[in-house]
């Protein structure tokens, strides 16, 4: 939903859109080819809904409360100690 408004009403907007998107779909696929860079692009695509909650809410949660659990559930787990060892001792 904010990534449609921000398309729409913002000069920049698809890029930004295309940008998030491009984020999500090569962190998932560079981690599940145990690439670096991927749980790198990961952990910075995680915060993109929170960019786009700020830049249309102006309040970092946003209109759903349990959407902002699983995004800060999702940041987390992928900052998790255990999560980045694995990421160091694995991934190339």
């Amino acid at each position: 939903m904010e990534l449609g408004y921000i398309r729409r009403f913002f000069t920049l907007g698809p890029v930004y859109g295309l940008v998030v998107i491009a984020a999500h779909v090569l962190g998932g696929l560079l981690m599940a080819n145990e690439r670096k860079i991927g749980y790198k692009l990961a952990v910075v695509a995680s915060f993109t809904p929170f960019i786009s909650n700020l830049i249309v809410y102006r309040s970092l949660i946003g209109v759903s409360f349990l959407s902002a659990i699983f995004d800060i559930a999702l940041i987390a787990l992928l900052l998790h100690t255990q999560s980045r060892s694995h990421q160091q001792v694995w991934f190339r």
